[in-house]
């Protein structure tokens, strides 16, 4: 089996998991939860807008500040919100795993230390 066929074998695998199923099952959720979907993509919006000031070298203006600290407690009151970033912070996890031991198979002597 080459590498490419190794690969693709570990993405089914990690198709199987429960921690992308739930991923799954939640991002359909919000897909299906219109306010939950509009909240989301007001916070991306505002963020964008933050590190866009940040990065021209701007602080955020406080009417940004706010409007970000109200749309974070509305995500944060959202319980189909907290299922998806529970979900995606267990997959990010998995993947943290699966990378940290393709490392380890790629530099066997740093996990010995």
């Amino acid at each position: 089996m080459d590498l490419i066929e190794k690969a693709k074998a570990l993405g089914s695998e990690i198709r199987k998991t429960e921690e992308f199923k739930e991923l799954s099952r939640t991002t359909e959720n919000v897909k299906g939860d219109p306010e939950a979907a509009r909240l989301i993509e007001d916070i991306q919006t505002i963020q964008q807008q933050i590190q866009f000031s940040q990065q021209s070298g701007v602080q955020p203006s406080q009417e940004q500040v706010d409007e970000f600290n109200t749309a974070k407690g509305k995500m944060d009151a959202s319980l189909t919100i907290q299922a998806y970033a529970r979900a995606r912070n267990n997959f990010d996890q998995l993947m943290q795993d699966v990378n940290k031991a393709i490392s380890d198979g790629i530099n066997p002597e740093e996990e010995k230390e």
